[in-house]
């Protein structure tokens, strides 16, 4: 309740609490994010006992970068 009554008293710590839960909660987004989605992390056990090279599936046409700034990916000629 002390941190209520802070607010009150000063209320420019409204926009800091703001921006700290904003960065909180895009962090904790973006953790999850690259557990579900990137193939180089193995989470569970069951995982890794049906497919132990999940990263071997990876094409050289995806792109697993967050942001790219070419989208276009060529095919490799072996």
């Amino acid at each position: 309740m002390q941190f209520l009554t802070n607010i009150r008293a000063n209320p420019p710590l409204v926009f800091l609490a703001a921006a700290v839960s904003c960065g909180l909660g895009a962090g904790v987004f973006m953790g999850t994010h690259i557990l579900r989605s990137d193939p180089t992390v193995l989470v569970s056990k069951n995982t890794r006992r049906n497919d132990p090279y999940p990263w071997l599936k990876v094409g050289p046409e995806r792109n697993l970068k967050l942001y790219a700034v070419n989208q276009k990916f060529e095919q490799r000629k072996d």
